[in-house]
Formats: C-alpha cells, sequence, structure tokens
C-alpha cells in the first residue's frame, strides 16, 4: 500500500509539471470599440480590467494617448489605439479623428436640427434633388431641401448638399448640373457639392463616359462658385470612376468601424446607418477628414491646408474689359464674414455682393460704361484689397439694372415642338418677371438662373398669338411676339392622369388613354430601370396601361402609332 502511494505522488507531481495550474490572477479586460475625437480635443477611452492597462498609439501623429487611457486628436485620420493588460490580453480602439455629419434627404422626414447639433453632429449634407429632366424639374427637387437648409443653418451645422444622378451621357449630366445649381440659387454652402454617382441606369457604362459625365457636373458647378466632391460605394467606384481622380471623394462602406475597405484616397465617409437624436428612423452617418468650412478640400487627397487667419487677398491687381460685360474675381480669407465692395465710380464699372466659395469668396464686376473704377473690398475687421476696373462702354447695352434688358429672341413661332426656352441678359439682382399678353395661346415660366442671366420657358397652348415681356424690377423689360399652333398644343391621345404625376417605388397604377383617332396604338415607357410594363388592354378604343414604379427616377410614357412615339405622361418615382 505505501509503495502504490509513492508511486501516485510521482505520477501527480509529472502532471503537474505537464499540466500548470491557470493563475487565478491571469489579467483580462475589454476597452470601447471605436472612438471619435475632433483635432485637437481629447476625450477618454472606457476600459473595464483585472488591472489598468498600459495605453499606446499607433500612429501619435494622428492620436496621442496618455496613460490614463485619453485619447487626444491630432490631425485627421484613422489610426488605433492598444490597451495591455498584460502579454496575453491586448485590446484596440479604433480611433478616427475628423469631422462628424449626417446625410438626409425627403425620405428621413421633419428633422429637429437642434437635437442633431445637440448630439454632437458637425455638420449635414443635404439632397438637392435627382435627375435633370427639364420638362419635369418641378417633380425632382426634393421636397425637404429648403427645410432642410434652413433648419440645419439655423441649428449651428455646416451644411453641403448633394445631387443624385440618373445621367447616362454628357447631355443629361450638363441638364442634372443646371438643375442643381437652380435649386442653389446661390446659396452658401460650408462643404461641397456632390455628384451621387451610383445608380443601376449607369451600370455598365464605360469609364470614359462616366468621367466626361462628371467632369461635366463638376465644371458647372466650379464655375458657379462651389466646390466640389463625387459620392459613391466602393464596389461602383472601383468599377466606373477610378479615372475622376481629379475631384474629392466621399465614399461609402459601411463594412467596418476602423476604415472603409477603399484603396483610393478620399475626404469624407460614410460610414454607417444609424440612430440620430432628432431623426425619424435610420440615418447615414459620416466621418469628414477635411475641415471644408475653414479650408475647403484639396481634389484627391484630403490634406488639410493651413492658412494665416491674417489672409485678405485679392487674384486681380487690375482689369480692363474687352467685349465681355462681367468679370470675377476672388478674395481669398479664411473668414466666415462676408466681406463687402464697393466701386468708387458705379458708372463704369459696378460690383455685386460677396458669394462664398473654397477659401474665400467671389464677386463679380460689371462693365457699365467708359472710365476707371476702384473696386475696394472690405473684411469684417477693416483690412481691405483693391485693385483699379476699366470700363469700355462696348459692352453697355443690356449690362446693369439701369440699362436695358437684353433678350436672345426676337419673335418665335411654334413647329411641332410644344416649347422653348429664351435668355435673358444681364445677370441683374433681383429675378425679372415674364407675361404673356394671351396665356390661352403660349404660356411662359421662369426656368433658372444662369451665370450671366436667366433662363424662362415658353409653352405652346393653343393657336394664337402672343407677346411675351421679360421686365426687371428698375422697370427695363424687353418683349418679342410668340405665336402658338394649335396642332402643336393639342394631342392625339387624352389621358385620365395628369402630365407630371408621382408613384411610390414598389407601387402600380393604370392609365386610361382615350385615342379619339381610331388608329392603333401600342404604349411604351422610356426608362425600364424606373417603370416597368405590366399589362395593356383595349376596351372600345380604349387602352388602359399599367405599370409597377421599379426604381427611383424619372420615366416618361410613350403611345405609338405608325412608328411615331408621342410622350403622354412624365412619371416620377419616389
Amino acid at each position: 500500500m505505501k509503495k502504490r502511494l509513492e508511486i501516485l505522488t510521482v505520477i501527480g507531481l509529472l502532471l503537474i509539471s505537464l499540466f500548470p495550474a491557470v493563475r487565478a490572477d491571469a489579467a483580462t479586460g475589454t476597452v470601447d470599440a471605436s472612438a471619435f475625437v475632433r483635432p485637437g480635443e481629447s476625450q477618454p477611452i472606457n476600459f473595464s480590467g483585472s488591472d489598468a492597462p498600459q495605453w499606446s498609439s499607433a500612429d501619435p501623429s494622428i492620436a496621442s494617448v496618455d496613460s490614463t487611457g485619453r485619447v487626444t486628436g491630432v490631425k485627421p485620420g484613422h489610426t488605433r489605439v492598444s490597451a495591455s493588460f498584460g502579454s496575453d490580453c491586448v485590446r484596440q480602439c479604433a480611433v478616427n479623428v475628423g469631422y462628424r455629419g449626417v446625410d438626409v434627404s425627403e425620405h428621413n422626414g421633419s428633422i429637429n436640427w437642434s437635437s442633431v447639433k445637440n448630439a454632437g453632429y458637425d455638420f449635414a449634407m443635404i439632397r438637392t434633388g435627382y435627375g435633370g429632366d427639364p420638362d419635369a424639374w418641378s417633380q425632382q427637387k426634393d421636397d425637404y431641401f429648403e427645410s432642410n437648409y434652413s433648419g440645419a443653418t439655423a441649428a449651428g451645422l455646416k451644411v453641403g448638399v448633394y445631387h443624385y444622378s440618373y445621367a447616362t451621357n454628357v447631355t443629361m449630366a450638363a441638364q442634372e448640373a443646371d438643375f442643381c445649381i437652380s435649386i442653389l440659387n446661390g446659396r452658401h454652402l460650408d462643404y461641397p457639392v456632390v455628384y451621387d454617382v451610383e445608380d443601376k441606369s449607369q451600370w455598365g457604362l464605360s469609364t470614359s463616359t462616366m468621367k466626361q459625365m462628371v467632369d461635366t457636373f463638376c465644371s458647372r458647378l466650379q464655375q458657379a462658385g462651389y466646390p466640389v466632391a463625387v459620392y459613391s460605394y466602393v464596389t461602383f467606384y472601383n468599377s466606373y470612376l477610378t479615372s475622376c481622380t481629379g475631384y474629392d471623394t466621399w465614399i461609402a462602406n459601411t463594412g467596418g468601424i476602423s476604415a472603409p475597405n477603399f484603396s483610393y484616397p478620399y475626404t469624407m465617409w460614410q460610414y454607417a446607418q444609424t440612430t440620430v437624436p432628432g431623426v425619424s428612423g435610420p440615418c447615414d452617418v459620416d466621418y469628414s477628414y477635411v475641415d471644408y468650412a475653414n479650408v475647403g478640400g484639396s481634389a484627391g487627397g484630403g490634406t488639410t491646408v493651413t492658412m494665416d487667419p491674417l489672409t485678405f487677398s485679392c487674384d486681380t491687381s487690375s482689369y480692363t474689359f474687352g467685349s465681355n460685360s462681367t468679370y470675377i474675381y476672388k478674395i481669398t480669407t479664411p473668414d466666415t464674414l462676408p466681406p463687402t465692395a464697393t466701386s468708387s465710380n458705379p458708372s463704369a464699372v459696378t460690383v455685386s455682393s460677396a458669394r462664398a466659395t473654397a477659401n474665400g469668396f467671389l464677386f463679380t464686376i460689371t462693365n457699365v460704361g467708359a472710365g476707371q473704377a476702384t473696386i475696394t473690398t472690405t473684411a469684417g475687421d477693416g483690412r481691405t484689397a483693391s485693385f483699379v476696373a476699366t470700363g469700355t462702354g462696348t459692352a453697355k447695352v443690356g449690362t446693369t439694372q439701369s440699362a436695358a434688358l437684353k433678350c436672345d429672341t426676337s419673335s418665335y413661332t411654334f413647329g411641332s415642338n410644344s416649347v422653348y426656352a429664351y435668355k435673358i441678359t444681364p445677370n441683374v439682382s433681383a429675378v425679372p418677371t415674364a407675361v404673356s399678353s394671351n396665356p390661352s395661346a403660349v404660356s411662359v415660366s421662369y426656368l433658372r438662373k444662369l451665370s450671366d442671366g436667366y433662363l424662362y420657358q415658353i409653352k405652346n397652348v393653343g393657336a394664337g398669338s402672343a407677346v411675351i415681356t421679360t421686365k426687371a424690377s428698375n422697370g427695363a423689360s424687353v418683349s418679342f411676339p410668340a405665336t402658338g399652333t394649335a396642332k402643336a398644343a393639342q394631342t392625339s391621345v387624352k389621358s385620365d392622369t395628369p402630365f407630371y404625376f408621382t408613384m411610390k417605388k414598389g407601387s402600380t397604377y393604370q392609365f386610361g388613354f382615350a385615342c379619339g383617332s381610331g388608329a392603333s396604338f401600342s404604349f411604351s415607357v422610356g426608362n425600364g430601370s424606373v417603370l416597368k410594363s405590366v399589362s395593356l388592354q383595349q376596351i372600345r378604343g380604349d387602352y388602359y396601361y399599367k405599370v409597377t414604379a421599379v426604381g427611383k427616377g424619372c420615366a416618361g410614357l410613350y403611345a405609338i402609332s405608325s412608328g411615331k412615339a408621342e410622350r403622354v405622361c412624365i412619371v416620377t418615382v419616389v
């Protein structure tokens, strides 16, 4: 028995040597999975564990961390902070340094912007609208743009915008740009105007076509004085937008908390959809790695530009007009308070009020008459910048509010078309009004503001003549005769639905068409990614055409007879 006990004792010692006991005080701990901090600000990283950890930052040039776990933002970017509870227990926290924002549209409904601001958000990206069909602009503006813009700015948030694209060619991209500019109507923006390129209708386009479309939209917005950027999700960007590197990129990728799975430069990241105080339902949230409100973007790079706070410089030392009537100069300054500008001789050269742009403000001088004028721009604290502008008088007609307006049309008679656009110059401060002497023959409406004037549209309503008169607020006016024709104003197909019609995505609707000519008709949709044909029935000469809304956007409905197509409705799917 004694010998057996000795043997068991030896075996027990061997087992203990092979399998050491687990320490009761083994290190354990947890830390926050992620943290956000602005440059120059600090916050603690929450942790729990058996012992206080030792802290370190993977990149102290982006975010540093002290011995208590308090992280400080140094410059915009991503890094990781590690907490070591022991050699066998190291936990990491993904740290984003930048500015936090939301992006919204009418789908988010009414928003309490003060609650958004109080929740710690810095900026808002607001949808202006979608598409650019000139015949359907009134249906394509985001229903909540006005209230979102005014609410966000009133709450103290910095504001940028995005315009959702359905363009599949350069012409459509140009129309979308003009539509976006007309919605903005000169509003101040802190963040860029972003071209949202991601729609299914654009799948399969060549990279060269996509680049031409992006260049067309962005160049028009830049000419209007706005900084620009491009938005898309990672797969779409990698497939179609890799040649569009001349613009800042806002990338959508919600697959991780440390950084997007994206290999190209970017300045903004849509990182998640989550609950935001003040917003009903899920809301897209973003990080910006550029302080656009103060320094603007740097195309493709996202590197912050440091500007001396006393900077107040003008890009023009002197200017003499040629045959042109206007010229734009820029004041570069980090100030957010708009400067004022005056002309010493407004009978020769006048100057407009400030219009915000990246890193400063734009002003327009106008050639009124022969003579010199000193253009002086003054900052809020009294700093000034001046240059001499010389008017020639050669562009005097139609260039100021006191001069006669100029119209690009002397008379117009409708043919087979139903609408025609005319242009009024100059770009006076208030939008001129336009009236028709006979709206039962030809009606007129204001379309949008251009860089050098205004665009109006006349419509062929019925047979007869009308005088179209456009008048400025100072009394100056210009007129031309327009002749409508009953042939173009009437249609052979009568619909039971308004010409401009809205459907919700996923819904089905049946149109009724009365075709009094006795001809045989077929019907089709113009954009299969927005509407899908379901069925067509003919009952005693009338047609009943059923469609389903399959995607957001605009599509025309067409009646076809003897090889000729007639647009009978424009449907907007929301």
